[in-house]
C-alpha cells in the first residue's frame, strides 16, 4: 500500500514538475526550508508574526544564491522598470515596487519585495499579457536566469525548484491577506496592520519605519491619499500615533493598536 503511494506522488511530482522528471517529493516525509518563512501555527498566522497583509518579501529565495554563476548579471539604477517574460530573475541587492496598471492607465501598488527573493514567476511560468511591471525603488542588483539555467537548475538541484514552489505559495498567501484586507478591514485597520509589519525592534516607545512615501502607502492600502492623511491625523489627535517624523511614526497606544492589527 505504502508502495503504491509513494508511485502515486512520483507520478503527481513528474506531472507538476514538468521541467525535472527526476524530482522526487515525498510528501510527509521530507522538509525543505525556504528561507525565513516563520512556524505555522495551523491558525493562517505565523508564531510571533502579525498578520501578512501588507508584507514586504526578502529572503524567500536565499538558497538560489548557490546557482547565481548560471544567471547574467546586471545593474538597474533607481526608478527603471525591470521587464519580465521569457527568464526568471532574482533580486540580489535592492528593493522593487510591482504595480498593476490597467487599461485605462490606472495604477494600484501591489507589494514590494527585497534582497533574497525571486520574481517574474508568473509570465515566466505563464506567458499571458502582463498587467503588472517591476520599478527599482533603489539601485538594484539582479541575476537573469534563462529557461535553459533553470531546467538545468531542476534536473540537478530539485530542491531549489521546491523551495520556488513554496515561496510562491507564500507570496500566494501574502496577496491573499492583502486583498482580504483591502475589502474587510477599515482605514485604520489596514494602516495599523501595514506599520505592524514595519515596528523597529526593541524600540520604545513603540515605532514604526515606514519606509514609503504616503502617496505610495495610500496606493498600497488602497485609499486615496487625502484619506490617509485624515486618519493618520484624528489617529494623531486621539493619541494612537504620534506625528510622522521623517520616515517614523510612534505608536503612544501600543495595546489599542494590536488589537486593531490582529483584526
Amino acid at each position: 500500500m505504502e508502495k503504491n503511494n509513494m508511485f502515486r506522488r512520483q507520478r503527481f511530482c513528474k506531472k507538476l514538475f514538468p521541467l525535472s522528471e527526476c524530482l522526487r517529493v515525498y510528501v510527509g516525509k521530507q522538509h525543505v526550508e525556504v528561507g525565513e518563512m516563520g512556524k505555522s501555527t495551523g491558525k493562517g498566522q505565523y508564531e510571533g508574526e502579525p498578520s501578512l497583509a501588507f508584507r514586504d518579501v526578502k529572503d524567500i529565495n536565499a538558497p538560489w544564491r548557490s546557482v547565481l554563476s548560471l544567471a547574467r548579471q546586471s545593474r538597474r539604477a533607481k526608478g527603471a522598470q525591470v521587464q519580465q517574460g521569457k527568464e526568471l530573475l532574482f533580486l540580489e541587492r535592492g528593493k522593487l515596487r510591482l504595480t498593476y496598471q490597467n487599461q485605462d492607465g490606472a495604477e494600484k501598488i501591489l507589494w514590494y519585495i527585497r534582497e533574497g527573493c525571486l520574481f517574474g514567476e508568473a509570465p515566466f511560468f505563464d506567458p499571458m499579457p502582463n498587467e503588472g511591471f517591476f520599478t527599482c525603488v533603489t539601485d538594484c542588483l539582479i541575476y537573469t536566469f534563462s529557461a535553459q539555467a533553470v531546467a538545468q537548475i531542476s534536473k540537478e538541484r530539485p530542491d531549489l525548484l521546491l523551495n520556488l514552489l513554496q515561496s510562491m505559495s507564500r507570496k500566494l498567501r501574502i496577496m491573499s491577506y492583502h486583498a482580504s484586507s483591502l475589502y474587510l478591514d477599515d482605514m485604520l485597520v489596514r494602516i495599523c496592520k501595514f506599520l505592524a509589519q514595519r515596528l523597529v525592534p526593541d524600540s520604545n516607545p513603540l515605532t514604526a519605519k515606514i519606509g514609503i512615501s504616503r502617496q505610495e502607502m495610500a496606493s498600497l492600502l488602497g485609499m486615496h491619499r487625502i484619506s490617509l492623511y485624515r486618519v493618520l491625523r484624528q489617529q494623531e489627535e486621539y493619541g494612537l500615533f504620534g506625528p510622522i517624523k521623517g520616515n517614523t511614526m510612534t505608536i503612544l497606544r501600543p495595546h489599542e493598536f494590536y488589537k486593531l492589527a490582529e483584526k
